[in-house]
């Protein structure tokens, strides 16, 4: 299960309206304020969001953790996936738009180009991060194979701790090493717009046939 949870959460990492949203807080001359509040708000909310589901199903018989229910739950997160990597290599989904992620509005685009203030890089932590497929696999997994409250946390935590790498390495370069930060950070997006189709779809299949392949051995 950890293995997943770690591959899905590297690949939600090059979300490209999280990494854009990173660039622009470099940008700014309060960049470290503004990278703070963009990580805690942006880990409060998706971690609060992983809580509520673990919570939700925690104390509801439905056989969690058994082997038929781990099955089902891989099963279904695995289909999923390997349907969604089918559409991105047959040109349904276009690489730019399979962020793991809903389509940004322009809307919501426009907090990160606009004049940045401290509630504004705290409102596009969570609006940048908005919970995707990848995630949403993660949890079915989760929930299925660890019901325990404690260990389920543990593992929500590890995938967020993932997903906001990039955020959290641009915040510690602006503090190790300020004049290289920007540039750390723009070799990064243009490494992702370059791979990002291919990350995505390598993901997709090779996890979601993993994740079926186990579901029917382990019913």
């Amino acid at each position: 299960m950890i293995l997943e949870i770690f591959v899905l959460a590297l690949a939600s990492t090059i979300r490209p309206t999280s990494l854009a949203a990173v660039c622009a807080l470099l940008s700014h001359d309060s960049r470290r304020t503004l990278l703070w509040a963009y990580v805690a708000a942006g880990l409060a909310f998706t971690i609060g969001f992983g809580l509520l589901v673990v919570f939700a199903f925690h104390g509801i018989h439905i056989e969690a953790g058994a082997d038929r229910t781990k099955g089902i739950a891989d099963i279904v997160g695995g289909a999923v996936a390997v349907t969604f990597g089918i559409a991105i290599l047959t040109g349904h989904v276009r690489s730019h738009d399979a962020g793991d992620a809903p389509r940004v509005s322009t809307g919501r685009k426009a907090l990160v180009n606009q004049h940045l203030t401290l509630r504004t890089a705290a409102l596009a932590g969570p609006l940048t991060h908005l919970p995707g497929l990848f995630y949403l696999i993660a949890l079915n997994v989760i929930v299925a194979h660890d019901p325990r409250v404690p260990r389920g946390l543990l593992a929500v935590a590890t995938y967020n701790a993932i997903w906001f790498a990039l955020p959290i390495v641009a915040l510690a370069a602006c503090i190790v090493r300020p004049a290289e930060a920007v540039a750390i950070v723009g070799s990064i997006e243009r490494w992702a717009r370059d791979h990002s189709r291919a990350v995505l779809l390598v993901v997709s299949l090779v996890v979601g046939t993993a994740l079926v392949v186990r579901g029917v051995l382990t019913i």
